[in-house]
């Protein structure tokens, strides 16, 4: 039996009670929404607020100031904002919004109840950990089509992925469906051979691929440069001369280039020919044995901020490769918020257990494991990449926030608590509070070109906002405190978004 209203009590706890107000319905929606008594902290303001009143009307910011609550109507939703911040929603840069974390297709099909109470969820356990807005790097308009005709979820946009023809991760992928699954690789004069047979390579040239892009409506290009990993480093890389053209047809169509690159090579590589963003730290580097900057690194870094080309950190990629083997993962009470029961039970099955087995049986992975030293997974890539964002955030580099949710099959990257993972390690590499919340707000805004919709508590964007007890620009534990997520303007109290209350609703 699903729950409609919020019992008397917790509404006072959550929205505030007085005469004037009204027990508020979960997920509630309105043409009018009044938050008074709140300070604002945002991006673009130097200071918080004192308190003010903020009147959202149609889903979006229609005033700020003082007594609007006294003049809303009689149907406006309010809520008692006192001695608690709003600021804008979250934005997570890098996310696979179609994929299960540690599933494959093959298990969707065989599982399909467990699949769908997870697609369920997903939309939710972003928006319980204050993501309103998500950006899918590698998608096709169809997956964000479906994802946005959700009734609440984060508001999606996406890049769209143009590797070279057989290049990663379309390697990952069976032919020929990996020409249907990434419609825009790049054809390769080089590599004429090795191009498919029943497709034009004038289709697939920058100038036709980035227009296809554009056309389909992403708001940005993404494409890669991986010669491969877990023993293998002879996957087909682009040139410099087709990621010229192609950074050069998108910049003309106003949309930036984000580039797979988390090692040293392939970051020289995408300073070279001009790309606006790095899709990972840089955790591979050319000394394998180095975990500390050396000038070499030092170098590439100082080219990078020169350049202006932001970075992605993703150092949970890591911990979501490491966690995979910790005993204990699979407990967590923070899961049981993000996850489904069912889809927790499966992990914990055989073939949940499927990516796990394959990495354990890495001759050095079995050894850590075998002692006891799981925690090593990873250690090196961890601290090289910390060290590196730790460089970018003491000398001005620019950083993007995302959380490449979920990376690879691990199942150690659960929708909305691996961007508030990630938070942690931003934080545990020397960036600040107030670098990072601007990061996951109005640097990402702007960065996508979305400032206009998103990204600040300011007159006319979209009421994408988050009602805190703690001010983010001073600990990032205030993310943990958020008492009520508004997405597009309707108010939901968090813990409605809960996998545990999703599936109380459903009994």
């Amino acid at each position: 039996m699903r729950r409609y209203l919020i019992p008397f009590g917790l509404a006072c706890v959550a929205f505030g009670c007085s005469t004037n107000q009204q027990i508020v319905p979960s997920a509630a929606s309105a043409d009018e929404l009044v938050i008074s008594n709140v300070v604002i902290v945002s991006p673009d303001r130097p200071d918080p607020s004192g308190q003010v009143d903020v009147l959202v009307r149609d889903g979006r910011i229609a005033r700020i100031g003082h007594s609007i609550s006294r003049h809303a109507s009689r149907s406006a939703i309010k809520i008692d904002g006192a001695g608690r911040y709003l600021t804008p929603g979250l934005i997570d840069g890098h996310t696979h919004l179609s994929e299960i974390p540690g599933m494959t297709f093959q298990h969707e099909q065989t599982y399909p109840e467990v699949a769908r109470a997870a697609h369920e969820q997903i939309p939710r356990s972003y928006l319980y950990h204050g993501f309103t807005t998500v950006i899918d790097l590698n998608a096709r308009p169809d997956v964000i089509a479906e994802w946005n005709r959700r009734p609440l979820r984060p508001q999606a946009y996406f890049c769209g992925a143009a590797p070279v023809v057989d290049g990663y991760p379309m390697s990952w992928m069976p032919k020929p469906a990996r020409y249907s699954i990434m419609p825009y690789f790049l054809y390769d004069p080089a590599r004429e051979a090795a191009f498919p047979d029943g497709f034009d390579p004038a289709e697939h040239s920058p100038a036709a691929i980035v227009e296809k892009i554009r056309a389909d409506g992403a708001i940005c290009v993404k494409t890669h440069f991986e010669r491969g990993f877990g023993g293998r480093g002879d996957l087909p890389v682009p040139s410099v001369e087709l990621i010229r053209a192609l950074v050069s047809e998108a910049h003309a169509s106003e949309m930036p280039v984000l580039m797979h690159a988390n090692s040293q090579s392939a970051q020289k590589f995408g300073v070279n020919v001009g790309v606006d963003a790095f899709a990972h730290g840089m955790w591979t580097w050319d000394d394998r044995a180095a975990t500390e900057p050396g000038p070499g690194v030092i170098a590439l870094l100082d080219a990078v901020i020169e350049h202006n080309i932001a970075t992605q950190p993703t150092v949970q990629v890591l911990y979501g490769e490491r966690d995979l083997h910790d005993p204990d993962y699979l407990s967590r009470s923070a899961l049981r918020d993000v996850l489904p029961q069912s889809l927790l039970d499966w992990y914990s099955t055989e073939d949940g257990q499927w990516w796990r087995t394959r990495m354990a049986a890495i001759p050095f992975i079995k050894e850590l494991i075998d002692e006891g030293r799981w925690q090593m997974v990873d250690a090196e890539p961890i601290a090289r990449v910390t060290a590196a964002v730790n460089y970018l955030a003491q000398n001005k580099g620019a950083l993007l926030f995302g959380s490449d949710t979920p990376s690879d099959p691990t199942f150690a990257n659960p929708p909305g608590l691996n961007g508030r993972q990630e938070i942690d390690n931003w934080i545990a590499a020397g960036v600040t509070p107030a670098a990072l919340f601007y990061a996951a707000t109005i640097g990402n805004a702007e960065f996508f070109g979305l400032q206009d919709e998103i990204g600040a508590v300011e007159t006319g964007k979209r009421a994408d906002l988050l009602l805190m007890r703690e001010n983010p620009v001073e600990s990032v534990t205030a993310y943990d405190t958020i008492d009520i997520v508004i997405v597009a303007g309707k108010a939901v109290q968090r813990s409605d978004l809960s996998a545990l209350n999703a599936e109380k609703e459903t009994e």
